[in-house]
């Protein structure tokens, strides 16, 4: 054939090719659905989220100098979400931030872990989407704790990387990690104990795996003896196995999520069983043993831990966990064919659970809209306490509920974040805007704190009292003791029992 000559095309050039868009539009499609639990409501109720949103807002007022008593640290790590939140604000509205910076986040954190369970798989995850779904909207984005969220999602993408075993893409992990170390170091650590394990699995023999997983697992009880030894914890009884599974993560708003806890723990259980029939076995299985080493540490696991560096508590560190291991269970399984029927009960159970979480976040919308009217009747920069919970609520979604509606107009008196030193707002102990003693908000929480001060006014939110929900203000007199009332938010829910 001379250069001058048609080349003729080959039995590979002769198929038509399948255009990139067609390969793409799955993609495109879940990013799609995924997004509309972040736009179906009013407001995304998120506990924490109001927080964050009302301390990124207040963080820009302190930095510009208009909020004496407040000021703005540098800080390292547990603040990428809400840099993200405070540059959003400077130019969009509080519906606009909260709803870019959260599906920002979801599509983070949901794509991610995608990319992990496919890269064990060794192929596209779409057999446990549905299961990454459940991840996606579980408790700890119901908690609100984006920046553990965000962290944990990037720190399954840099686990990813090391995993395909590809030299040039696995170093790329070190940047991600100090990404995900700005948003929140606890998961790097889980990365970065991962990523070890999974380098030291390729150079084993399927012995020598065993004592790996036996030399991890007693690392983890050892570990577990010095955070009880020489750390300030607190420890609950028991054995939370569906914590180890990530079955918790369901469990949001009130009890009638316990339906799709056991639905969900009834279907992996069923795939689990499937599991233990492939090859290889699940015991030379490098994802099915780091499944089973962060489930022992949900076990294991204290409930609070206090930092040194910390005033306040890391809290909800076994709902932290269960994510983790959730994640690292839907590797395990990602591998096992479904059949049919099961992608029926998948849906049905996923649908329950969106329906679930649907009625009670427009019980919550309606509830946060009575405490805005309450709130716009008071004078402009008015000092606030919110004394409203519902017991029949498994998260205490209205802790923060005074938060996003004061935004603009008033100021929450017992805000947590500054005095916890967790953030990068901090409070002097002269301010008027809000507590900077942590011990006061341990006393709050326990109900046994007393208003003492004369020189601001500060104004209660609480019950009414009767049918109707609604919420009252008075103000606080020096030496009231502030306790929160029940007010049962999810009544509007009822219907769906």
């Amino acid at each position: 054939m001379t250069v001058t000559e048609p080349r003729v095309a080959g039995p590979e050039l002769e198929r038509p090719r399948i255009p990139r868009i067609r390969k793409l539009a799955p993609y495109f499609l879940a990013a799609a659905l995924l997004s509309i639990p972040c736009v179906w409501q009013r407001h995304i109720q998120a506990n924490d989220l109001s927080s964050h949103l009302y301390n990124a807002w207040l963080a820009n007022q302190a930095a510009a100098g208009q909020l004496q008593g407040l000021y703005v640290v540098p800080q390292r790590s547990n603040v990428l979400f809400d840099l993200m939140l405070s540059w959003l604000l400077k130019s969009g509205s509080v519906a606009l931030t909260e709803r870019v910076a959260v599906l920002t986040a979801v599509q983070i954190f949901f794509w991610c872990c995608f990319a992990l369970v496919s890269v064990v798989a060794g192929r596209p995850a779409w057999r446990v989407a549905l299961f990454l779904v459940f991840l996606t909207y579980g408790a700890v984005f119901r908690l609100g704790f984006f920046n553990f969220y965000m962290s944990a999602g990037i720190c399954c993408g840099a686990i990813a990387l090391v995993w395909q075993n590809r030299p040039r893409a696995r170093w790329l992990a070190i940047p991600v990690l100090l990404i995900a170390a700005v948003a929140h170091f606890l998961p790097c650590l889980w990365a970065t104990a991962v990523i070890v394990y999974v380098l030291a699995a390729r150079r084993l023999t399927p012995v020598q795996l065993r004592w790996l997983a036996g030399v991890a697992l007693a690392g983890i009880v050892s570990l577990t003896v010095l955070l009880a030894t020489s750390v300030r914890t607190v420890w609950e009884f028991g054995l939370p196995v569906p914590s180890s599974f990530g079955v918790d993560q369901v469990m949001n708003f009130s009890s009638k999520d316990v339906f799709v806890a056991a639905g969900l723990l009834g279907c992996w259980i069923m795939l689990l069983a499937r599991r233990f029939k492939m090859q290889p076995r699940p015991i030379e299985d490098v994802a099915f043993q780091l499944w089973v080493l962060t489930g022992t540490t949900c076990l294991l696991a204290p409930k609070v831990i206090w930092l040194p560096f910390y005033a306040g508590g890391l809290t909800f560190i076994l709902a932290r966990l269960s994510l983790l291991s959730g994640i690292l269970f839907c590797a395990a399984i990602a591998r096992v064919p479904v059949k049919r029927l099961e992608k029926a009960v998948h849906f049905s159970v996923l649908g329950l659970f969106l329906l679930f979480s649907y009625a009670d976040e427009r019980a919550l919308n309606s509830m946060e809209q009575k405490v805005a009217q309450a709130v716009a009747g008071l004078p402009p920069g008015s000092r606030v306490v919110a004394t409203l919970k519902d017991s029949r609520l498994l998260i205490q979604a209205l802790q923060h509920i005074v938060d996003r509606p004061c935004i603009g107009r008033c100021f929450d008196f017992v805000n947590y974040e500054p005095a916890t030193t967790q953030f990068r707002l901090r409070a002097r102990p002269d301010n008027s805007y809000v507590l900077a003693n942590y011990a006061d908000l341990s006393d709050l929480q326990e109900e046994r704190f007393v208003f003492r001060r004369t020189d601001v006014d500060v104004y209660r939110l609480s019950p009414c009292g009767g049918a109707t929900r609604d919420v009252c203000v008075t103000r606080l007199k020096p030496g009231e003791r502030l306790f929160r009332e029940d007010i049962q938010a999810l009544a509007s829910a009822a219907w769906i029992w």
